[in-house]
C-alpha cells in the first residue's frame, strides 16, 4: 500500500510540475499575426534605433541565431518580423500564468467539494 501511495504522489508531483511549467514558459513556435509582430517590435525597439542586440531581443526572441538571418549580431525590423511570422518570437507580456487554471476553482488541500 505504501508503494502505491508513493507512486501516486510522485505521479501527481510530476503532472503538477508539468502544468506549472506550461503556464510559465512561453509557448514555442506560436505564430502571431503581422499586427501582433509589429506591436512587439515597437515595444522591443522602443528607442527607434531600427535594430536589436541579442541582449535587447532576449525577452522576445526564442532563438536569436535563427532570426538573425545575416548573422551580423543584430536584428533589423525585417528580420524580427520574419522570425515572428515563423513562430520564433513571443510576446513577453503574455508569458506567465495567463492561461490555465488560477487555482481559484480548486478545493483547498484537505477539503473536498
Amino acid at each position: 500500500m505504501k508503494k502505491l501511495c508513493t507512486a501516486g504522489i510522485a505521479a501527481l508531483l510530476v503532472t503538477s510540475g508539468a502544468t506549472v511549467f506550461a503556464q510559465i514558459a512561453p509557448a514555442a513556435n506560436v505564430k502571431l499575426s503581422k499586427a501582433e509582430c509589429q506591436n512587439i517590435w515597437g515595444r522591443a525597439d522602443a528607442s527607434g534605433s531600427g535594430s536589436l542586440t541579442s541582449a535587447q531581443a532576449q525577452m522576445y526572441v526564442s532563438d536569436f541565431n535563427k532570426v538573425d538571418a545575416n548573422a551580423d549580431g543584430k536584428l533589423t525590423g525585417a528580420e524580427f518580423l520574419s522570425g515572428c511570422q515563423k513562430g520564433l518570437v513571443h510576446d513577453s507580456a503574455s508569458s506567465g500564468a495567463s492561461e490555465g487554471s488560477s487555482g481559484a476553482d480548486r478545493a483547498p488541500i484537505g477539503k473536498k467539494y
